[in-house]
């Protein structure tokens, strides 16, 4: 099992801790923001496994780029993909959209 945590800035003045558990071929992803706390989909997962450092505090940009070679074939990644295929299509209904981000919560979740 490999861990790594990422500093991210957030809506509070210390910055959040995310943090990525690869174990085999399962990744998951926590953040100790308000919603990450409660389970629910946070900007900064999302942020950081879309590769967008924007938000990284921390010094060593490495990490990122180990958490984006970390998602490659993880279920995780098949969720991400499902949220951009829902929320690029134009037929997408906003049902579809919160159950997309629920499956994607849930994934990292577990």
């Amino acid at each position: 099992m490999k861990e790594l945590t990422l500093l991210v800035k957030g809506s509070s003045a210390d910055p959040y801790e995310l943090t990525f558990i690869k174990d085999g071929a399962s990744l998951t992803a926590l953040c100790n923001c308000p919603a990450g706390t409660f389970g629910n989909l946070c900007k900064h997962r999302v942020a950081a496994l879309d590769g967008d450092g924007t938000a990284v505090v921390d010094d060593d940009a490495g990490k990122l780029n180990q958490v984006m070679a970390w998602l490659a074939g993880t279920d995780v990644e098949a969720a991400l993909a499902a949220l951009r295929d829902v929320e690029a299509s134009n037929a997408a209904t906003k049902l579809d959209l919160t159950e997309a981000k629920r499956m994607l919560s849930k994934t990292m979740n577990s």
